[in-house]
């Protein structure tokens, strides 16, 4: 069990160091996103979370060549 000081220590670092990242898509896609995650083992954040790294990595592998 997490004590309330290290709760409240974990929000304080996620205030300081994370951003939450969002976007509308049509409530049937999402369920659907949902379902599919779900189906694969994974949830929409992990899915999301690994897009977003690849795409960054990406962006660096490109930009390291010029």
């Amino acid at each position: 069990m997490v004590s309330e000081k290290k709760k409240a220590s974990n929000r304080k670092w996620d205030k300081e160091n994370m951003k939450t990242v969002s976007c509308f898509i049509r409530k049937e896609d999402a369920e659907l996103f949902k379902k599919i995650c779900t189906e694969n083992g994974t949830t929409p954040a992990q899915h999301l979370k690994r897009h977003i790294a690849e795409v960054i990595e990406k962006y660096y592998e490109d930009n390291a060549e010029k």
